[in-house]
């Protein structure tokens, strides 16, 4: 399990039909403490013998493939847009955050969209300490506190799916499951958080 507790940005990108759209958790949406977490572990074989019982990993699994997000509910804009749920306002004098989330369980067959999520690490001159998980579903699955004292705090699964070729190698999405550190080994590159693509660190 990695846990992260402070991050520059975490940026939500979909790609669809070619066409690219991004939003972002920036550090005042983010909470406290543990504000990420990852699980990459692999699976693991297990041989038992005489001498006892070893477990060792078995390259190129994932055992429970995970990841989560804490961020602050200070209105229901993010929220929405994280489940691919947002539908944005257009009454007179609506302000960027006016909008509803609308859920009526009928969509029985979609697959749904994916995010490539990307979190940004803080000391960084380029992607060195970014963390991708390349296809996630986002849900919220735990109870979610309205009316306290503090504002709501909610932890966002992102339910990342594993890669596969015979799925995945066409939908427009990078083809491996996660990615920890630099996007390119020989070009020095960093995020553009407003478009979702990667440029070079001496073009941003």
């Amino acid at each position: 399990m990695v846990n992260i507790t402070q991050l520059r940005r975490l940026v939500f990108v979909k790609t669809v039909n070619g066409t690219t759209t991004t939003f972002s958790f920036e550090p005042d949406d983010l909470g406290q403490d543990t504000v990420m977490s990852i699980n990459i572990a692999p699976r693991k074989k297990s041989r038992t013998s005489s001498y006892g019982t070893t477990n060792t990993p078995i390259k190129g699994t994932l055992d429970n493939f995970s990841g989560s997000v804490s961020f602050l509910l200070d209105n229901f804009k993010n929220f929405g847009k994280a489940l691919n749920s947002w539908n944005q306002a257009t009454y007179v004098g609506a302000d960027a955050n006016a909008g509803n989330i609308i859920g009526d369980a009928s969509d029985f067959c979609g697959d749904g969209d994916y995010f490539d999520v990307i979190a940004q690490g803080i000391c960084d001159d380029g992607s060195s300490v970014d963390i991708e998980l390349t296809r996630c579903i986002p849900s919220v699955d735990d109870d979610i506190e309205f009316g306290t004292s503090e504002t709501t705090t909610v932890t966002l699964n992102l339910n990342p799916i594993i890669y596969n070729a015979n799925l995945h190698s066409t939908d427009g999405y990078p083809q491996y499951s996660y990615r920890l550190g630099d996007k390119d080994l020989t070009v020095q590159k960093r995020l553009n958080a407003v478009t979702g693509q990667y440029v070079d660190v001496s073009e941003s």
